[in-house]
């Protein structure tokens, strides 16, 4: 019995030590990949702002909270595949039952992972998620900031917004008044406009990225050329104002999306939406806590397959967790569906798919211990033979 003891907590630390390295290797690789493909969409727009390495980092760090809402419970499911597929193919697991011990065991350590999994998912989609989003945007409004930081370009032509060509002669460093201004706006194609003024003032609206010019004392040289009409005109105080939306890239607005809004805001979404909306409002806020929750249901489900599976290739174990993981959404995108046809309550329908994972893991669970299975590849193409079959 001692021996058996002694065995079990070898067993134990000895899974969490092949789980942690594998979670945390695959985990990485998911969510760089991820975050990538929307980095690289920013390719060009870093590296005509000429942004720093910093801001770059930061880019990448607060791209990450979304896609680890699908990279934690994907990388979970891997990893115990893979895992535990190898001690089969190895025959550790034929070495532990011919030692006496039950295979359940192995359930311990792979629900104490499951458990940090899930709770640091609960983190990141109601703490880390919300917060990511907008420092994300706020970090792309501060490289927009850099780029048309006109107080450091005292002299020369800035043409970092498209389509409009500033000089700014001289800058008060203190007061941050312009003196000499001189702007060329050839934006619109029918409309080409030239702007001077003895000083000014510069204000960016962070929310609405509206630039505006607050001038004194200019001209304004506007050429309609459509009517061929040329106009001039003398003011004394005049507001030239910008968007700078359009130097964001395409793929960030400026509005919140449901995902990077906290609960508080979702609730008040919610209570000011028709009964339609508000069921996706209120499925937004019980996705957040279901969503961890579905490693737990990956544990009952990873544990029988990942032990079943033998040898059946080196990259079985990836090809059917990410099967699995597919189905997964699969599932979660039909039920959502289904529920708001039925009237389903969204905290129902937010867990329901994470119900019926668990339930058919649990039906495997039954028999862990047994002799009696083939490869599931081999099940899969005798099931198949089957449909074949019978609809010939």
């Amino acid at each position: 019995m001692n021996l058996i003891q002694t065995i079990n907590k070898r067993l134990y630390f000895y899974l969490v030590k092949e789980l942690g390295y594998l979670f945390l290797l695959s985990l990485g690789i998911l969510t760089f990949l991820l975050v990538m493909s929307r980095i690289g969409k920013l390719a060009d727009f870093v590296i005509n702002k000429g942004v720093e390495l910093k801001d770059i980092f930061l880019l990448i760090f607060y791209s990450s909270p979304p896609y680890l809402t699908f990279t934690l419970p994907m990388s979970f499911l891997l990893t115990t595949i893979v895992v535990l597929g190898r001690l089969s193919a190895e025959n550790e697991i034929l070495a532990l039952k011919a030692s006496g011990i039950n295979l359940k065991y192995i359930f311990y350590p792979v629900a104490s992972l499951g458990i940090a999994i899930t709770l640091f998912g609960m983190l990141n989609t109601n703490v880390l998620l919300p917060k990511s989003g907008e420092l994300f945007k706020q970090t792309l409004i501060n490289i927009v900031k850099k780029g048309i930081a006109f107080d450091e370009r005292e002299g020369v032509f800035n043409d970092t917004i498209p389509g409009v060509v500033i000089y700014i002669n001289s800058v008060d460093i203190k007061s941050k008044e312009l003196a000499g201004i001189i702007v060329s706006d050839n934006r619109d194609k029918n409309i080409t406009q030239m702007i001077s003024a003895q000083k000014g003032m510069i204000h960016l609206d962070p929310i609405s990225l509206n630039l505006n010019f607050i001038l004194e004392e200019g001209n304004l040289h506007r050429w309609e050329k459509a009517n061929n009409i040329y106009r001039n005109l003398m003011f004394k105080d005049y507001t030239f104002t910008m968007n700078l939306e359009n130097m964001l890239p395409s793929n960030v607005p400026l509005r919140k999306r449901p995902y990077e809004m906290n609960t508080s805001e979702l609730r008040e979404m919610a209570s000011h939406a028709n009964e339609s909306d508000r069921f996706d409002w209120l499925l937004e806020i019980y996705k957040r806590i279901s969503m961890p929750f579905s490693s737990l249901a990956f544990i009952f489900l990873a544990i029988p397959l990942g032990i079943r599976r033998k040898m059946e290739g080196r990259f079985s174990g990836i090809t059917y967790s990410l099967f699995l993981f597919v189905l997964y959404y699969i599932l979660m995108a039909f039920t959502e569906h289904i529920g708001k046809i039925i009237h389903l309550l969204p905290l129902i329908t937010s867990f329901l798919p994470n119900i019926i994972i668990t339930i058919i893991g649990l039906v495997l669970m039954r028999k862990l211990n047994s002799e009696d299975y083939i490869h599931i590849s081999q099940k899969t193409k005798y099931l198949w033979d089957r449909y074949i079959e019978k609809v010939k």
